[in-house]
């Protein structure tokens, strides 16, 4: 038997399965294609195995045999998405042991780990996990890995597991924030999107002293700022906005901002088609314009009449960043000069059954209208 299940591995295991390199990755954007031993079917492990399918296949992880070990990740891989079964495996130990398989050579095996550990970092129980076992480094290795599949799963198990703040101080005491910023310039677009939540994470949820400071020496800002001026994908721009807003909440940003020209950057996308990227852009602008320079720029770049054309975008959203934004440009001089003129359009507003948009248009005529 172990001479057929060895000569079936030449079927499943091609050499030529790696899909691209890194560095090729946006030069051809071929598609993501998941391998499969043959004959294999996840929705017939529970007729195979019944209540021992868990503990059974986590058995046969460690088995000499290459299509034995791809079989059970495959039944694995579909049995997680059920809590209970997830709770076994981890009594069993199945962390530890799928994270010594990550440095496997089959293409297979590395595919369907990792999609383990995705399935496995949608269950709170599962992020714990991976974050007890202290797996984001190893899975971190993965970075450089040459299918395209491998990396995006890890990615997106990164930015799972970091909606906890117990995922982003492990990120972030493995010094991991400086390679995610770093891969945003050569990954392939669908990955960059996973690699923005995990940025997003990272820098709310960071704590001193890692955040800002690794955000700042990973030129974070400058990083962002090419990719949503560049990018043409709505998904990477407002990712990338989200994550300017939420860096910028840092004077040190702020100022970067101003100095790196985000902010003519995000003023040109305040007039995106999609309602999404221009509520992102409004959101960054928000953030940005506490900073007394960053008012007297939006002045300078002419923007003030462009927020006051978007308070008739339909968007809700993007109502309450301008209006924030617009308060935050009136608390300069020549900014409540020149919005002086959009008084009667906020005064609408303020009887909104949405009340942080009603509040929020109180207090922007409150600081339009106030005279030294």
């Amino acid at each position: 038997m172990a001479d057929v299940l060895s000569s079936r591995t030449d079927l499943y295991n091609p050499t030529s399965n790696s899909i691209t390199d890194v560095g090729a990755s946006n030069a051809v954007q071929q598609p993501m294609v998941p391998t499969l031993p043959p004959d294999v079917d996840p929705t017939k492990v529970q007729l195979a195995y019944g209540r021992r399918a868990v503990p059974k296949l986590i058995s046969e992880l460690t088995s000499e045999h290459l299509f034995v070990r791809q079989r059970a990740l495959v039944f694995l891989a579909d049995l997680f998405h059920d809590p209970r079964n997830v709770a076994q495996g981890l009594s069993e130990g199945i962390v530890d042991k799928i994270t010594r398989m990550l440095s496997e050579s089959d293409l297979t095996v590395r595919q369907k780990v990792t999609e383990c550990f995705l399935t496995l970092s949608g269950h709170a129980v599962g992020r714990t996990g991976i974050i007890e076992n202290e797996t984001l480094m190893p899975l971190s290795k993965l970075f450089e890995d040459q299918d395209d599949l491998v990396r995006k799963q890890v990615h997106e198990t990164f930015a799972r597991t970091t909606t906890q703040q117990a995922g982003v101080d492990s990120l972030l005491s493995f010094a991991l924030f400086t390679p995610l910023i770093q891969k945003l310039s050569t990954e392939r677009t669908e990955i960059k999107i996973p690699i923005l939540e995990t940025c997003y994470n990272c820098i709310r949820l960071g704590r001193e002293p890692s955040m800002p400071r690794d955000a700042l020496e990973s030129g974070a800002m400058e990083a962002l700022t090419g990719l949503v001026k560049k990018e043409l994908v709505m998904g990477v721009k407002v990712a990338g906005a989200r994550c300017i807003m939420m860096l910028s909440f840092y004077p040190e940003a702020k100022r970067i901002a101003c100095r790196e020209q985000t902010v003519p950057v995000l003023i040109d996308l305040l007039v995106a088609r999609k309602a999404e990227v221009r509520a992102a852009a409004a959101g960054a602008l928000m953030s940005i314009t506490i900073d007394c320079d960053a008012k007297r720029l939006m002045v300078r770049e002419n923007a003030l009449p462009t927020l006051v054309e978007l308070l008739s975008d339909q968007n809700e959203s993007v109502l309450l960043n301008v209006i924030k934004t617009i308060t935050n440009c009136a608390e300069d001089y020549r900014g409540r000069f020149q919005l002086h003129g959009a008084l009667k359009q906020l005064q609408n507003f303020t009887e909104s059954k949405n009340t942080q948009l009603a509040e929020a248009a109180r207090r922007a005529i409150a600081v339009i209208t106030w005279r030294p």
